[in-house]
């Protein structure tokens, strides 16, 4: 183990004794708890769309995570709804509050931590849906797309 960190047994037995351990699993517990709660109340054969989604299972798994500051449909453009994520979520509450005060839309993206774009359950994010009349695009494009204006938006003074 020369010039590492931490000895094999340390990662592979010694860790598990440990008190951040204990609490982690606690923790991972609790969380893995709520998670199953939520997917055992979906069923594989839901036809929910995209907004049942969010309240059925993004909205929930979100809150198991510790997210619980967001704001629904934070446009990311100046001008249009081209650019609108489903979430804009925040770190704490003060975030949330300096993002709502500012009178620039896009601008609350400078307050926020991480963008959530949501799709119905059980879409395919890697390709396009010709069928889906509301939805016919790529939505792996259409998140990079929102990333990438999220973070002009953090960078441009």
């Amino acid at each position: 183990m020369h010039g590492q960190l931490f000895t094999s047994d340390f990662l592979r037995d010694g860790i598990r004794e440990t008190s951040g351990w204990a609490s982690a699993e606690t923790e991972f517990g609790v969380f893995r708890a709520a998670v199953q709660k939520v997917f055992v109340e979906v069923q594989p054969d839901f036809a929910l769309n995209e907004a049942q989604t969010e309240d059925e299972i993004i909205l929930p798994v979100l809150k198991a995570l510790g997210w619980t500051e967001h704001l629904r449909q934070a446009t990311a453009n100046s001008s249009g709804r081209a650019d609108v994520p489903d979430f804009l979520l925040f770190a704490s509450p003060q975030a949330k509050r300096e993002a709502l005060a500012t009178r620039q839309l896009d601008r609350r993206y400078r307050r926020g931590a991480l963008v959530v774009e949501a799709k119905r359950w059980l879409r395919p994010l890697d390709r396009g849906d010709a069928t889906d009349h509301l939805d016919p695009g790529t939505p792996s494009s259409q998140m990079l797309r929102y990333l990438s204006r999220a973070r002009a938006m953090q960078t441009r003074s």
